[in-house]
């Protein structure tokens, strides 16, 4: 699992890369964790997932823990670019009631 951060303004922008699963959604969380800690500005988070190719409960409940995380702070967590596999966990899981996709990262910022 590929795992990329970066501030945009308020936003972290995280990238993933392969699958996010029980094996690799701990880089995952710890990447977001010292992000959040070292700058406590950042108030929303963009996952951009386009290139995640499977997840499994364990990634659902990363997911989750992110999307608490950033609630607390009065923010907002949006995932970008779900594939088909991916996207029909994340149906399941019932998150599409409360986290925002988009198609692009360009739509997720946007909409903060």
């Amino acid at each position: 699992m590929g795992v990329v951060a970066k501030r945009i303004g308020r936003v972290l922008v995280v990238h993933l890369d392969g699958e996010l699963d029980l094996h690799t959604a701990e880089p995952f969380k710890e990447a977001v964790a010292e992000a959040l800690a070292q700058d406590r500005s950042l108030r929303h988070l963009v996952v951009t997932m386009n290139r995640v190719t499977f997840m499994d409960s364990s990634g659902v409940g990363a997911l989750l823990g992110r999307y608490r995380e950033i609630a607390e702070r009065g923010g907002r967590l949006a995932l970008v670019g779900l594939q088909l596999p991916v996207k029909r966990v994340f149906e399941l899981s019932g998150m599409s009631g409360i986290i925002s996709v988009y198609d692009s990262e360009g739509q997720a910022l946007a909409s903060f």
